[in-house]
């Protein structure tokens, strides 16, 4: 039996080849949705800013609820 090792090697580094090329394309997209993923983010987060007012940012609870401590008056 006669085995071509030099025909071998080139189907194996041909696959080598497409299998780095098609890895190239999903790491480039997975980066892409990785910023896509943090640019919404961020508006979600300015967007989540804009629809809080001082009345939903709990204001009540910077009301002073007594007077100053006795150690500070004296």
């Amino acid at each position: 039996m006669d085995i071509n090792i030099q025909a071998d090697l080139e189907v194996v580094q041909k696959q080598l080849d497409d299998l780095i090329t098609e890895l190239n394309k999903v790491n480039a997209q997975r980066e892409q949705l990785t910023q896509q993923i943090h640019n919404i983010n961020g508006i979600a987060m300015y967007l989540r800013g804009k629809t809080e007012t001082p009345e939903t940012m709990g204001s009540e609870e910077l009301d002073r609820s007594s007077g100053y401590p006795a150690e500070v008056l004296s």
